[in-house]
């Protein structure tokens, strides 16, 4: 699906905002509300220039099959968690306060194998939550759905 764009006035600014689909998803019993992006300039985008995330939020990255996702951290302001998950929900890798890289060569965090899904959530998430390789995640309906095609 593409994200449609919204033109807001604003103090004498034009700024686009993107239109969000949410997925409730719970990692260790615990309800999160994660921004879905499944198309390749809002996977690129990520969390890229936010100072913040709340608990209990955090993206849901959907990529097409035969993925192998690499993640870095250029122009990222926060930490993050980032979780690897299969195409069945299943944690696959964890990658735990993952710092910002101011310049390059910046440290790129890569799946073992192709995997459908990365999660990013506030630092400190998965050891507070005790999530661990193996774990079963529920994403919703998120995996019974066709992976995106791009």
């Amino acid at each position: 699906m593409l994200a449609r764009w919204i033109m807001v006035l604003c103090l004498g600014m034009v700024l686009p905002l993107q239109a969000q689909t949410l997925v409730q998803a719970r990692l260790a019993g615990q309800s999160y509300q994660l921004e879905l992006v499944a198309d390749p300039d809002s996977r690129r985008q990520g969390l890229m220039g936010r100072s913040e995330l709340a608990p209990g939020t955090g993206m849901l990255f959907d990529f097409p099959e035969g993925t192998r996702p690499a993640i870095w951290m250029r122009n990222m302001r926060i930490s993050l968690d980032l979780l690897f998950v299969d195409e069945n929900a299943r944690l696959v890798q964890i990658f735990a306060e993952v710092p910002p890289c101011d310049a390059p060569p910046c440290v790129i965090y890569e799946a073992e194998r192709a995997l459908r899904f990365v999660i990013e959530v506030p630092p400190g998430t998965a050891a507070q939550l005790g999530l661990q390789t193996g774990d079963q995640l529920d994403l919703a309906d998120r995996p019974s759905l066709p992976p995106p095609r791009y």
